[in-house]
């Protein structure tokens, strides 16, 4: 840096952080284990891999694989909480330039591969440092408070929002997956194929991992279902549902299409409603069904989930990661609190949304020789469509053994 900025004093209170983005990366270049500690072949970073990409993941079927995994997402939350520093923005924003300038001048990348011991191309240096560009500013985004994160999903919070959901996943995997038949009784094949990636593996953890991403999205919208107290909630209160119900089916095929759209969003919106409490009842009955807890508790508990999960949030980087969901997880029995209370309290009005749905879907079905109600992109098709996709959003149901006959 000292070949483009004068003043390398300016660089010293950056050097915590800069040496926790070394340090994670060492992490992630680690090529074995043992016993939970830390070996490298070659402790030097290789600017191939300076996105921390190098992480072996967690497998099932090797034991301690996870181990690489936690250090990583150690070593990014440590870099994180470096960043945060009295005039940090300040600070960034004068490596930032500093990267611009080598950026910009031909000589700096040849003259610092030279100062490297091995083989390290100066056209490498040059990607390191526009990567580092990048990942400085979405760092610096960070830490005013911007949770939406810039296109760039190899930095530090993608590479550690990745990482937890990676290790969340695993650990549910162990955990619930592995709950003896002797206290469950469970099976995906009801579930609709439209779930894809949902059901594919037809697991507990799956379902789950499912049913939290619905949870969470009922509460951005409709938060207050989840308080005590609560006004229900209302569903097809447009006239052009009230109206609908009591039309001719030949009315309805020529409703104009202002209407539909009302009425299609009016049926997303409470089938929306519906797959989260059907979600919040699954969790509900999965986790506080006897002898779950004992077998999740038999193994590791639900620590190591309930902290990967809790930094997620304190950090403040799951609202632009597709994991974001497994915040509620940061304490499994706030979890519980929030999918048994307040929200199946709305049984009734959850029960008069599904009387709705089956009441039209069955008006709409179409009878022999009408072709209108049968070709695929017309607006009757779609409405119908809609309607139908409700019968495939139910959870499978969990079911207590039954207790073996005594002899």
């Amino acid at each position: 840096m000292s070949i483009v900025y004068e003043d390398q004093t300016e660089f010293d209170p950056l050097l915590p952080f800069l040496q926790s983005l070394i340090n994670a990366e060492m992490v992630s270049l680690k090529s074995r284990t043992q016993s939970n500690e830390v070996y490298f072949i070659n402790r030097k970073v290789c600017f191939s891999g300076f996105d921390y990409s190098a992480t072996m993941p967690a497998r099932d079927d090797i034991d301690g694989s996870h181990v690489d995994l936690n250090s990583s997402i150690a070593a990014l939350e440590d870099v994180l909480r470096k960043a945060q520093f009295p005039s940090s923005a300040y600070f960034l924003d004068v490596a930032i330039q500093c990267l611009n300038e080598m950026s910009n001048c031909d000589d700096v990348s040849e003259a610092c591969s030279k100062t490297i011991v091995g083989y390290f191309p100066s056209s490498r240096l040059a990607k390191a440092i526009q990567h580092y560009i990048v990942e400085f500013q979405d760092i610096k985004r960070h830490l005013s408070s911007e949770s939406v994160a810039a296109d760039f999903d190899v930095g530090v919070r993608y590479r550690l929002g990745d990482f937890i959901g990676r290790s969340i996943r695993f650990n549910l995997r162990k955990l619930l997956n592995t709950i003896p038949e002797s206290v469950l009784d469970f099976s995906v094949v009801s579930c609709e194929e439209r779930w894809g990636r949902a059901v594919d593996d037809c697991s507990i953890s799956s379902i789950i991992n499912f049913a939290l991403e619905k949870i969470y999205e009922l509460m951005s919208v409709n938060e207050e279902l989840f308080v005590q107290g609560a006004s229900p909630p209302s569903f097809f209160a447009s006239k052009t549902s009230e109206d609908v119900v009591s039309m001719p089916r030949k009315q309805i095929r020529t409703m104009p299409e202002k209407m539909y759209e009302e009425l299609i969003n009016d049926i997303k919106e409470a089938r929306s409603f519906l797959l989260g409490i059907r979600a919040c009842r699954f969790v509900w009955e999965l986790l506080a069904r006897d002898g779950v807890d004992d077998h999740v508790n038999s193994l590791e508990g639900w620590h190591p989930i309930e902290s990967v999960a809790r930094s997620f949030y304190d950090l403040n980087i799951h609202e632009c990661s597709e994991n974001k969901h497994f915040v509620l997880l940061r304490d499994i029995n706030e979890l519980l609190e929030i999918v048994g209370g307040p929200i199946l309290n709305l049984e009734v009005e959850a029960e008069k949304t599904e009387q709705y749905i089956q009441k039209l879907r069955k008006k709409l079905q179409p009878k022999k020789r009408e072709s209108s109600f049968m070709m695929k992109g017309s607006p009757i098709y779609n409405l119908r469509m809609c309607l139908q996709a409700e019968t495939e959003e139910h959870f499978p149901l969990c079911l207590t053994p039954p207790k073996p006959k005594a002899s």
